[in-house]
């Protein structure tokens, strides 16, 4: 007979107070002594009983269990499996909870990184809110409106990631997101190139064509602008009796990350914005090292506008337009009647009148250029009178702008070594294509001289080649 149907039996022979009292005595909980010393009511009996409910029924589950196993042991035992496998669901649960919470955090990080980006390297990420800023000045100027990471990487046709990638200040890196090399300057030493990888050319470009080009330099600016040149710069400055050239040292280099980050926000965006822009604008100059056995770009220079990426020349030339206007009022206030140019780096200033104090000139230009945190390479500047040759990037203003009569000997030479000894020959003299080097001095000459030029292809029709 199992425990339940004796329970049941000896509630209906006893009563069901009286059926506990007894189950209460066999299991321990009372004595005899002790229910005779209490009296205890039926309301206290009744109450015991509520109380011992949950107890009982745990005894009798595991009462069934003996009853259908038979041997204490495997019932044991299968106890302990129960709540083995009871503790390996609560620690899956755990897991898979666990698992959950990291998805929705990672989730809600990717979510923030679209809006903003929280670190981008040290030294340029204490402006990284993406809030504030001119929308109003943004749209009025024509420009694209961008206030998140996500906007930009959006309008640029990247990832997150990727933009993220490309912004961000490394002080050594494995990556390069630059081809560098050095050229020879003209007047001696080298110019450090670097070419941006395909990804930092999407991002540059997109700089260039969607912002920079719809903005304007100042109209003392000839260098770098569409259907502006050497010769459009030159033109200023013919027929004058005196000529003053001078150069900034470092032009690119000393436009920094913060004067880039700075324009940006003059823009009207906000300081996330135009940090992010400003760092897709600019690079430290690096070189290659071995560092304990492995490969390093590292940087040895803040960051500044790049040479050989294309939105560096437009950066220059809007960030220089404060320095044009100050440098051109201040000509105009002079006695003398003096104009100026820039080109570049190249500063030009002009006079045709007997009245001139070029000292004080030069002083002030200095001072100017210094104080909008350009330098000038003194041991470049010169004066130059007439009736003396007098140039301007690198051509000859006198009555008209014409090329130096040593560059046009020099192209007349190639010109004919080509017709007598045959381009391959001449091209293995010069270590260059002989062709294109013609073609090229055929088309500075038409740049400044296109009747000139004409002539010289009616004679050697050979430039005509592609």
């Amino acid at each position: 007979m199992s425990s339940a149907e004796y329970l049941r039996k000896r509630v209906a022979q006893v009563g069901k107070a009286e059926a506990v009292m007894e189950e209460m005595i066999r299991l321990g909980l009372l004595t005899d002594e002790e229910i005779k010393a209490s009296k205890l009511t039926q309301s206290k009996i009744k109450e015991i009983m509520v109380e011992l409910e949950p107890t009982m029924a745990e005894i009798y589950q595991i009462r069934a269990k003996l009853n259908i196993h038979g041997d204490l042991a495997a019932t044991l035992k299968l106890i302990r499996a129960e709540r083995i496998a009871m503790v390996k669901a609560r620690r899956e649960e755990r897991k898979i909870e666990k698992e959950r919470n990291r998805v929705i955090r990672q989730e809600a990080w990717e979510s923030a990184k679209r809006k903003k980006a929280p670190f981008l390297g040290v030294g340029v990420s204490e402006r990284l809110t993406f809030e504030g800023g001119d929308l109003p000045k943004i749209v009025k100027s024509g420009l694209p409106e961008l206030v998140s990471l996500g906007n930009i990487a959006e309008a640029m046709g990247l990832t997150t990631e990727d933009l993220v990638w490309l912004c961000y200040e490394r002080a050594a890196t494995e990556t390069d997101h630059y081809t560098r090399f050095e050229i020879p300057k003209r007047a001696g030493g080298t110019r450090l190139i670097s070419s941006p990888k395909p990804k930092m050319r999407v991002a540059q470009s997109w700089i260039n064509q969607n912002v920079l080009a719809k903005l304007s330099p100042s109209e003392y600016c000839f260098a770098y602008r569409p259907k502006k040149s050497i010769v459009d710069n030159a033109n200023q400055h013919v027929k004058k009796k005196v000529i003053i050239k001078l150069d900034i040292k470092d032009f690119f280099p000393s436009i920094t990350f913060n004067r880039v980050r700075g324009y940006f926000e003059h823009l009207g965006y906000n300081p996330g914005v135009s940090t992010v822009l400003a760092l897709l604008c600019t690079d430290s100059p690096r070189v290659r090292v071995t560092i304990k056995g492995r490969a390093q770009i590292v940087a040895i220079g803040p960051r500044s506008l790049p040479q050989g990426a294309c939105t560096s020349p437009a950066l220059a030339n809007l960030i220089a337009s404060r320095l044009d206007s100050r440098l051109a009022g201040y000509a105009k206030k002079l006695t003398g009647d003096w104009s100026y140019t820039r080109y570049a780096d190249d500063l030009t200033f002009s006079s045709n009148s007997e009245e001139q104090n070029i000292g004080h000139l030069i002083a002030a230009v200095g001072h100017i250029s210094r104080d909008e945190n350009f330098e000038i390479k003194s041991e470049k500047t010169r004066i130059m009178r007439s009736p003396r040759r007098q140039t301007v990037t690198g051509l000859v203003v006198g009555d008209d702008v014409r090329i130096p009569k040593a560059t046009i000997k020099k192209m007349r030479a190639l010109f004919h070594n080509i017709e007598t000894k045959g381009q391959e020959p001449v091209s293995e003299e010069l270590g260059k294509n002989a062709l294109a080097v013609a073609q090229g001095y055929w088309a500075y000459l038409y740049m400044v001289n296109p009747e000139q030029a004409k002539k010289y292809l009616k004679k050697h029709h050979w430039l005509a080649r592609k």
